[in-house]
């Protein structure tokens, strides 16, 4: 009979996980991570190295506080005090005697074997050689626990240790989130650990970790445990100048701790008030004792007050009526989750329109700038046009007549017939055409052609100089006959046509110089105008698309929101089915029971049956509240 009612008791509770297997299945994509868990019972402890997470776990084991040092110290494999212990997920068990036993090594192992063996373990996530983390099962002596079985957490449950999630080595932070995936997410309850100087830690977007986004829409599913706690002088002056008023309570601790944790960015729900666990324990504990025996005493009675609530927290949360619950509050989450979305999505709206109208700006500002270019491109074309056809023109010799004309002009005379005439004339001759060549530059420089004149020397009048010396060479300034003076005249004026003839040639030399290169720098005006024509034009290109990037995250963004909004409110529809599956299996399984009853196998199976009955109503009481008790 007892075979028959241990195996029916075993089985109390499997309609009801069929209803909630029914109810995950149906539940929105968005939902299914917060709701799907593993087979086991699993309790994740959580935290950066460093916190006390390994110490903390075996405590709640139950290891014997005086074992301890020497528990952690063979976890350590070798890493010195002030290194993580835990290189590979981990679930702590007893042993049936005094020897270590690693995974599914069968062979017991001393504490120098074991410690080596943690060590290789360690050795091979640091080196990457291993390919992925095996929930490594250990298993601790019994020698190292304490004898009575009361202040312990039940062994049958996954209390499972993982690594620190900053740790330094790379391999070592794949491992972790990898880790992090397959266990943080399905896990029934997860125990957050930090130190009590560092709550920004428990900050959704300081948590880095998807799963863990959303704890404080589901707070009864995290326990926030703060370490090293009692030891800071500040939280002492605190307590003690509050225990002087009035002995504080573990409500009290819990409440200074929720305040301290409300100054962050984020303010946590009330619930998460009872969910605060503030410890001491390890080598700092021990520190307390010898700094201050009073305050040991008076801190120690409230830490252990709290470290039986963590106990008989962890027991209640960490069972199949605890699951169901969650299920039946998926509603209370589902509101929660809509408004943390709508709240994130209305913070960021005005940024993604502020983008728009950056984006915007940018496009005008650039289609001006495509405006200018096009205009200075054209005007550069326009140049280049006209000094072509100028040079065009000048290489048809258009130029040559007026520059001979411009520079023949006749010598002017004075009265007489002396040498002082011809010299006086000689010399008007040569500044006057030194003035036209001055003149024909200046003027080409002021008008439209816009010339690349640059200084521009006379030619050389050195056609005039025999003329001068011959004058130079006449002993009076007289002529004795007036032949000889019109013969000077002359040759004045053949030599001034000669000079006049040798400009002309200059200028027109020069004039062709110019023009090509004035011509060539119209050229490359033009040619730069137009590479920043081009440019401009993918600049303007590049910022409209830009603004259709930025209106895209927009819409893509209040489609995505809306999107949501209509998925959660359809999964609210689908958030009271929950207690209507449970209660539909609960018909099923007690008509079962009824017609197993009213025809039984044998008197065994029919008595088994009628005690079952009567209990599963009160296993449906259970589920309700969420508590076993």
């Amino acid at each position: 009979m007892a075979d028959v009612w241990l195996r029916k008791f075993r089985q109390r509770n499997d309609w009801a996980q069929q209803a909630y297997d029914r109810f995950v299945a149906e539940v929105d994509p968005e939902l299914v991570g917060d709701f799907t868990r593993s087979e086991h019972i699993t309790v994740v402890v959580y935290g950066t190295t460093q916190v006390g997470k390994t110490t903390l776990i075996l405590d709640l084991l139950g290891i014997r506080k005086d074992a301890l040092p020497d528990v952690s110290e063979v976890l350590r494999g070798g890493q010195r005090l002030g290194k993580s212990s835990t290189a590979t997920p981990i679930r702590y068990g007893r042993s049936p005697d005094d020897l270590w036993y690693l995974g599914e090594d069968a062979t017991g192992l001393s504490n120098d074997d074991a410690a080596e063996r943690f060590g290789e373990i360690r050795e091979q996530v640091m080196n990457g050689t291993t390919c992925s983390s095996p929930l490594l099962n250990v298993r601790i002596p019994g020698l190292f626990f304490q004898h009575e079985a009361e202040g312990a957490l039940s062994l049958d449950l996954r209390l499972i240790d993982i690594p620190g999630i900053n740790a330094i080595n790379e391999h070592e932070q794949i491992e972790v989130r990898r880790i992090a995936e397959r266990y943080v997410a399905s896990a029934d309850l997860i125990l957050l650990v930090a130190r009590a100087d560092n709550l920004g830690f428990f900050q959704p977007n300081a948590l880095d970790f998807e799963a863990l986004n959303d704890w404080m829409l589901q707070p009864s599913r995290f326990r926030v445990v703060l370490t090293y706690t009692f030891s800071p002088a500040s939280f002492q002056t605190w307590f003690c100048k509050a225990e002087d008023a009035s002995p504080l309570t573990v409500r009290d601790i819990q409440q200074h701790h929720y305040d301290e944790m409300c100054t962050h960015d984020e303010r946590p729900p009330a619930e998460v008030l009872k969910h605060i666990y503030p410890l001491e324990f390890g080598d700092s504990l021990e520190s307390m004792r010898n700094h201050s025996q009073a305050y040991f005493e008076r801190a120690s009675h409230v830490i252990e007050a709290l470290r039986r609530d963590l106990l008989a927290s962890v027991t209640d949360a960490a069972s199949p009526y605890a699951r169901l619950w969650s299920a039946f509050r998926v509603g209370e989450f589902i509101e929660a989750k809509v408004q943390r979305e709508n709240d994130e999505f209305n913070n960021r709206r005005p940024h993604l329109e502020c983008a728009i109208s950056r984006a915007q700006d940018r496009v005008i500002e650039a289609q001006t700038q495509l405006s200018d270019a096009a205009d200075e491109h054209l005007s550069a074309e326009r140049r280049y046009r006209r000094h072509e056809r100028r040079l065009r023109h000048f290489n048809r010799d258009a130029y040559v007549p007026r520059l001979k004309r411009y520079f023949t002009f006749d010598v002017e005379l004075a009265p007489g017939e002396t040498v002082p005439v011809l010299r006086q004339a000689l010399n008007a001759f040569q500044l006057r055409i030194r003035r036209h060549w001055s003149d024909l530059w200046d003027g080409l420089k002021d008008s439209s052609a816009k010339l690349a004149v640059g200084d521009m020397s006379p030619p050389s009048t050195i056609a005039l100089r025999a003329f001068e010396a011959r004058l130079d060479g006449y002993w009076t300034d007289s002529y004795l006959l007036s032949s000889n003076f019109q013969t000077d005249v002359s040759v004045l004026r053949n030599q001034a046509g000669m000079v006049g003839y040798t400009y002309a040639e200059a200028a027109n030399q020069a004039l062709g110089a110019r023009l090509k290169t004035t011509r060539n720098h119209a050229v490359e005006q033009m040619r730069n105008s137009e590479t920043i024509l081009k440019a401009m034009k993918l600049e303007v290109l590049r910022r409209e698309l830009n603004l259709k990037e930025a209106e895209g995250l927009l819409l893509n963004a209040e489609q995505q929101h809306a999107l949501f909004k209509e998925r959660m409110a359809l999964s609210l529809v689908h958030a009271v089915k929950f207690k209507q599956y449970i209660f539909e299996a609960f018909r099923t399984e007690l008509s079962t029971v009824r017609s197993a009853i009213a025809r039984p196998r044998n008197s065994v199976e029919q008595l088994c049956d009628a005690f079952y009955g009567l209990l599963l109503p009160c296993e449906l009481d259970k589920m309700l509240k969420g508590d076993e008790k």
